[in-house]
């Protein structure tokens, strides 16, 4: 863990906003970390169409990804080290055309909801895209999920789409909102 206290990983810096929280590229050892966050919104709803737990050892093999996808994870030191959520920005797709868009998702752990953690997250992940030249961001998120299409219109996402009845969890249709983010 001397690694997180120096704030080197890698090569790279850890991105500090204020407030004691430390935003920084994921590693292997928070594999299972990143499962247990994950895991919960699977069963919680409301976040994710996934209905299969996580474990470590496929988180494992995700990391770390090939550029310009990327994983990060936030930790609050005003209360512990432990990281409380994470970031990730994928390819939409293996087309040659969408080498310049990427799809972000980000998942908190219960305790960090609306503690404002989210928020140098999602900027770590779009500085990220730019640093990458990456030209189009999406989120893909579950349309009656108002807390998180508010957190990212306050990021510069715009709705640009409802998909309805796609996804069928819990017994019930549930709609897709699709936003985007130009940089």
């Amino acid at each position: 863990m001397a690694a997180a206290r120096d704030g080197q990983r890698d090569g790279q810096r850890d991105h500090e906003p204020a407030g004691g929280v430390i935003v920084r590229p994921a590693l292997a050892d928070d594999a299972e970390t990143i499962a247990r966050i994950y895991n919960h919104h699977v069963d919680a709803g409301g976040a994710t169409f996934d209905t299969i737990h996580w474990d470590a050892p496929t988180v494992r093999r995700w990391l770390p990804p090939s550029p310009p996808a990327a994983w990060y994870v936030v930790s609050d030191d005003k209360r512990s080290a432990d990281v409380i959520g994470w970031g990730t920005l994928r390819p939409i797709s293996e087309r040659n055309g969408f080498r310049f868009t990427l799809e972000s998702g980000i998942y908190l752990a219960a305790e960090a909801v609306g503690t404002g953690v989210a928020d140098p997250l999602q900027r770590r992940l779009l500085d990220h895209c730019r640093e990458h030249h990456i030209h189009h961001v999406m989120a893909r998120i579950i349309a009656d999920n108002a807390r998180s299409i508010a957190f990212h219109r306050r990021h510069g996402f715009e709705t640009i789409g409802v998909q309805k009845q796609i996804g069928h969890l819990q017994n019930r249709w549930v709609d897709l909102a699709v936003m985007q983010c130009l940089l």
